[in-house]
């Protein structure tokens, strides 16, 4: 028999370890009791504590079942680990609950000032403010984890003292998020009083000298070497190169994970091997060096699962017996969730968790069914391992972006060599910076191997269907692993016909959405979420506008992400530039026929966007009607000519629709404030929904005005933790008491609405 004859065997049924059981009931018990302690945090009145009877009734079904049942003696074991899961995990998420209400309590009717905050880990940047989850402390004593912005960056560690704004999480999805993560309150900084460093550590010296020699936030390239490396991605994520990685689905590609440590101890392994040192010495210096790996960037953790997985199996191999990765996994799981059960609501931990065991499991088992469709081994191995990952974390990804990327799999397999190329060679060659005659040579072949990962990213990404958008609260979510675990249960033999036909479908499937979203796509207004800017999409059929687009390249994956293919106008507002900043990108990604301004503004026009093939220009001015299939949009502002370069120039639409019964009339203010809409307020009257002036300022509506208007939604477009505090309480508190809901990006994502025989319809990116 030949060595190919010999690898194409059907794999058998992957062995499941009564760890499991015991991983699962840690999940459930942690759960249900972490969302109660959530429930109470947000104030939420009605919170349903009765429910946290269901474990100790649960437990003890599970004890009665494996001692009475004799039906399921060969799952004994299995219903003791679930038992000991369930109430394992209600004592320490208990012990956690307890602690943080406490640590509530002691925050309430505390000034920011009186605290001081100890900073943990890499910023997220948005808009050029950096929010941090930071440690509380009042008189030395530990209160509990905040999240705190402010408008500079500060290094993990630093001990601040700042005079700001502190208050408790919203209960919508954002808080509940943030407070399940452990953060108890948020801190907009109004002024940093005093910031003190310290000395870091050996390790995060090492990271930061790195850094500093990267300079991530000049290049996208070097951005990217400072993810893949120092595992520190907010410059990255920052840029509109990292979205790209979202919608080709490989964002998985910049987190630490084990696929890192893999190459990472590749590297270590092949140096211990050319010394003399013993087999069990080289071991236990590689788990070290891993481990001193994982720290140094940062301890996410996928990094610290993959290093303790790795650690478990030198482990195992050391003493001779046969290594089991679904055990190690659910091992290592279990001792994550009993150190610290707020982990469970980690989105880098569950997607490490589900990935791993969707690979361990069903890989194998999708090698051989692609090598029964003629794939070659080699391809079809890289193939099934992405394909297994994206599959199974798509209950994980979907609610959380809203997007599916149907290019992930090619993508992956051309892209993911690259990064592992990166990696490999800037381990070696990014410390050798650190030299002073070296530095500006150690980065020149990690910088152009990045450039080259970039260029793929951005090929990927512009190939039109690349990703497609999905309702984030679709219960298809729930097939997913319903379907995995009953692949599981039926282990069938895969057979190439029924295979090929199944594809040949899925193929023709996948086209569907293209067409329907090209040709057929429902009358919408959707308000994307594109940071501190403006970017408002409306489509009807086959007619598709844009309202401003944003101020970077974050408005052309906004685009992808709600499944336009083509612009047939584009309204541009004013040349404030992040209502215009991301109007090159969209011109050089998609076929746009007119540009829309308002009258005399085309002059001041940044050369950017003129003189562009294939696209007419076109100055509108009040009381012009422009269609977009069947909405029609009407100039409401301005009155006379303007050059655009104010606020006061902004162009207002008063966006309607009726048809089939169904109707919508929308305002869309651009950074028109009061003063501007005083004039035509009451020539537009009553709306439906209206889109905040100038992303929710203070000055942008009053109480007068929405009387007037008596709009049931209004929406603001904002950037999270942005400098400007958009949108002001002042904005929101005053369509609070004038009976109108409120919505903003930074909580809910792209807010779309549609028209109804009732009114209207709200869907959000993140309900």
């Amino acid at each position: 028999m030949s060595v190919s004859e010999c690898e194409h065997v059907m794999p058998p049924r992957p062995l499941m370890p009564w760890t499991m059981a015991l991983c699962s009931g840690l999940c459930a018990s942690c759960g249900l009791v972490l969302n109660v302690a959530a429930d109470l945090l947000l104030g939420e009145r009605a919170a349903p504590v009765t429910l946290l009877m269901a474990i100790p009734v649960s437990a003890a079904a599970c004890i009665v079942l494996a001692r009475f049942c004799m039906r399921l003696v060969r799952w004994r074991r299995w219903l003791y680990a679930a038992a000991l899961g369930l109430l394992a995990g209600a004592v320490v998420s208990a012990g956690w609950a307890i602690g943080a209400l406490r640590a509530s309590t002691a925050l309430d009717n505390r000034a920011a000032s009186s605290l001081e905050f100890v900073v943990q880990g890499d910023p997220s940047i948005n808009d050029g403010t950096y929010s941090y989850t930071c440690d509380s402390y009042a008189g030395g004593k530990r209160l509990g984890e905040i999240r705190l912005s402010c408008d500079r960056e500060l290094g993990a560690g630093s001990h601040v003292q700042a005079i700001g704004r502190m208050s408790r999480f919203e209960n919508d999805a954002y808080g509940r998020s943030r407070v399940l993560r452990g953060e108890l309150r948020k801190v907009k900084v109004i002024r940093l009083v005093s910031v003190d460093e310290g000395f870091p550590g050996p390790l995060p010296w090492l990271r930061n000298e790195l850094l500093a020699v990267i300079a991530p936030e000049t290049d996208p390239a070097r951005s990217l070497i400072a993810g893949v490396v120092c595992g520190r991605s907010s410059e990255l994520r920052a840029q509109p190169a990292g979205d790209l990685f979202s919608v080709t689905g490989t964002a998985h590609l910049i987190a630490v994970s084990g696929s890192h440590l893999a190459i990472v101890g590749f590297v270590i392994e092949s140096a211990l091997q050319k010394t003399r040192l013993s087999r069990g010495l080289q071991r236990g210096l590689l788990v070290l060096a891993l481990a001193a790996y994982a720290v140094f960037t940062g301890a996410s953790p996928s990094a610290v699962r993959a290093c303790c997985m790795v650690a478990v199996t030198l482990v195992v191999n050391g003493a001779g017996r046969r290594r089991h990765g679904l055990s190690a996994l659910f091992l290592t799981m279990t001792i994550f969730m009993l150190l610290r059960p707020t982990v469970l609501f980690e989105m880098g931990f569950q997607l490490s968790c589900a990935s791993v065991f969707a690979i361990l499991c069903f890989c194998p088992y999708a090698t051989y069914a692609l090598g029964e469709l003629g794939v070659p081994s080699g391809v079809a191995s890289i193939l099934s391992v992405t394909l297994c990952s994206q599959i199974a974390t798509l209950p994980v990804t979907i609610p959380a972006f809203g997007m599916f990327s149907l290019i992930a799999p090619l993508a992956n397999a051309v892209i993911g060599p690259v990064i592992s190329v990166l990696l490999a060679s800037s381990v070696v060659l990014v410390p050798c910076s650190l030299v002073p005659l070296l530095r500006h040579g150690a980065l020149v072949v990690p910088v152009a191997i990045a450039r080259c990962a970039l260029f793929f990213e951005q090929l990927f990404a512009v190939v039109p269907g690349a990703s497609v958008s999905v309702p984030p609260d679709t219960p298809l979510v729930y097939v997913v692993p319903f379907s995995l675990v009953l692949l599981l249960v039926l282990w069938p033999r895969p057979r190439a016909r029924p295979m090929a036909v199944g594809l040949l479908c899925l193929m023709l499937v996948a086209g569907v959405p293209y067409v329907y979203w090209d040709r057929c796509a429902p009358p919408s207004a959707t308000v994307l979420d594109v940071g501190q800017a403006d970017a408002i999409l409306v489509r009807q059929g086959g007619a598709v506008a844009l309202v401003d687009c944003g101020l970077d390249a974050r408005v052309v994956s906004a685009l992808v992400r709600n499944n336009v293919h083509h612009i047939d106008a584009v309204f541009v507002t004013h040349w404030d530039e992040d209502h215009w900043g991301g109007l090159p990108d969209v011109l050089d990604r998609f076929s746009v026929g007119t540009i829309a301004v308002a009258a005399d503004a085309l002059g001041s026009a940044p050369a950017e966007v003129l003189n562009r093939p294939s696209v007419t220009y076109r100055q509108v001015a009040r009381g012009d009607t422009v269609d977009i299939g069947a909405f029609r949009a009407r100039v409401m502002w301005p009155f006379d000519t303007v050059d655009g370069e104010g606020n006061e120039d902004s162009l207002v639409l008063l966006l309607s629709y009726a048809q089939e019964g169904k109707s919508l009339r929308m305002l869309l203010t651009g950074d028109a404030e009061l003063d501007q809409e005083r004039e035509f307020v009451q020539e537009v009257g009553d709306i439906d929904v209206l889109k905040l002036g100038h992303h929710g300022s203070k000055d942008s509506i009053d109480t007068d005005l929405l009387e007037t208007l008596k709009p049931e939604l209004s929406i603001a477009s904002a950037g999270e933790g942005n400098r400007y505090g958009h949108p002001s309480d002042a904005c929101i508190d005053a369509v609070g008491d004038a009976g109108g809901a409120f919505a903003c990006t930074i909580e809910r994502g792209d807010i779309t609405v549609s028209p109804t025989a009732a009114g209207f319809a709200m869907r959000c990116q993140r309900p």
